[in-house]
């Protein structure tokens, strides 16, 4: 039965994983923007009222036509997905494959193992102008088509994800809902029959990160806010810090964002956060095909990014391979092929909040001392309190070595529109500029279980170890 194409959202954290990967396997780029530098950079000089209106028009236009919601399902999606990997040939078989919660750290890990992605969350945005304070109407909007995927799909979990502070550009414009996997669908199932060899290992990237969310029915809930400087609490109680700030961006509302007849509970966190249903899932699957089946375990998708870098630190050790440069990336702009051509050690930041940079000033003893940094800023369009200045991100930055802005311009920072598009060809100038030595790095799956082990028994005596060059 064909399924129409329902792309998912272009600021998809989950699409860019995957999009990654795929492009790293082929030794290729992610282009996570289109080619529009040029216009991009005229817009940027716009005054930024003019230039928000532009981005609100573009975001609008960009949304998926509310109807559209009836043709969602589980096996069209799943399908998208695996169509990244289209250029495998057929009978290629790898080691390994990851599946499960997407994030920067798992991109990383999949490209530095050359083995493909497989995610377990969707997200689909639904045009929906409306007041971005509204949440009762965002609720229900997002409620409608939520009910409509569910009827049609029950092996999904729907998340409407609605945050006023860090997305507050999108929520006026589009519905967000994301979409996680309860079981293996049919799709996944004969990609990793036709691609992982015969006692390959599934690696479940199993994230616990949670927040507060209202259940709104059966497997269906709301969220409100996201990872970044602020709490749940914070956005459903409010603060002084959030109340001054909207006061400034010119609107009435205050006290946090609520709902009142439905109950909150914990859940694993809509963006992050993996099903312990689907790890079943998956884990049952593999048993019964014959395949290796590991959890690789996290509280936190910093401990994803964290885990990365070891293992990139790992293998420059283990082939005796000296980096040249630390790439520090944030949020969607991920791109393995620059760390893999230039030997990079890669540090992906989940956002770029105030706990991002706490997180990289936190790391900075486990990174080699004056090594280049490249850093790469995500203009996210929003001025909440939380979003540190490019002047923050510098100082820290520079405690490592001397600093290269990719793609960012700090004066205009992070209201920069074509930083968007300026990232990726300064990142390929860079690299082009200063190539690897040898072969392309490479960790095979038992080097990398090996440091796994290790890590759990020696913690950061090894870390510093791997640091003696």
């Amino acid at each position: 039965m064909p399924y129409p194409r329902i792309r998912e959202a272009l600021e998809s954290s989950s699409a860019a994983v995957l999009h990654a990967v795929a492009a790293a396997l082929s030794d290729a780029w992610y282009q996570p923007q289109p080619r529009q530098a040029q216009l991009a950079r005229l817009a940027a000089r716009l005054p930024e009222p003019v230039l928000k209106r532009a981005i609100a028009r573009a975001v609008r236009e960009a949304g998926l036509d509310p109807g559209l919601a009836r043709y969602v399902h589980t096996e069209g999606l799943a399908r998208q997905a695996v169509a990244v990997y289209n250029d495998i040939p057929d009978g290629v078989g790898y080691p390994a494959i990851l599946i499960g919660a997407p994030n920067g750290g798992v991109a990383y890990l999949a490209a530095l193992l050359r083995v493909p992605f497989l995610p377990s969350h969707f997200v689909l945005s639904f045009t929906d102008p409306g007041d971005p304070d509204d949440i009762a109407t965002y609720q229900a909007h997002g409620a409608r088509l939520i009910e409509t995927i569910l009827q049609r799909n029950p092996d999904l979990l729907a998340v409407n994800h609605y945050d006023p502070v860090h997305d507050r550009f999108l929520v006026a414009e589009v519905n967000h809902v994301r979409l996680k996997l309860l079981d293996l669908p049919q799709t996944y199932r004969t990609f990793i029959h036709q691609h992982l060899v015969p006692g390959g290992m599934l690696i479940f990237t199993d994230c616990s990160y949670s927040w507060k969310q209202y259940e709104i029915g059966p497997q269906h809930y709301l969220q409100v806010g996201g990872l970044g400087g602020y709490t749940d609490d914070d956005y459903l109680q409010g603060n002084e810090e959030l109340n001054q700030w909207l006061a400034a961006e010119g609107s009435r509302h205050r006290g946090g964002w609520q709902l009142a007849d439905y109950p909150l509970v914990s859940q694993r966190e809509s963006e992050w956060g993996s099903l312990p249903l689907f790890r079943e899932a998956v884990r049952r699957f593999a048993q019964a095909a014959g395949f290796g089946f590991r959890a690789v375990h996290g509280t936190h998708p910093e401990e994803f990014s964290a885990l990365a870098y070891t293992a990139y630190l790992w293998e420059a050790r283990l082939h005796e391979r000296r980096p040249q440069a630390l790439l520090i990336e944030t949020f969607s702009q991920i791109n393995p092929t620059a760390a893999l051509r230039s030997d990079l050690l890669p540090l992906w930041m989940p956002f770029n909040c105030d706990d991002s940079l706490r997180f990289l000033s936190g790391f900075l003893d486990f990174v080699p001392s004056g090594l280049p940094v490249l850093l790469a800023l995500l203009a996210n369009f929003s001025r909440s309190p939380d979003v540190p200045g490019a002047a923050a991100w510098l100082q820290i930055a520079s405690e490592v070595g001397p600093v290269t802005w990719i793609g960012t311009h700090p004066e205009r920072y992070p209201f920069d529109l074509a930083s968007r598009f300026d990232y990726l060809p300064q990142l390929q100038t860079w690299t082009a500029q200063h190539p690897g030595v040898g072969e392309r790095p490479h960790l095979q799956p038992e080097d990398f279980f090996q440091m796994l082990n290790l890590l759990e028994a020696r913690g950061e005596r090894l870390m510093r170890q791997l640091l003696e060059f």
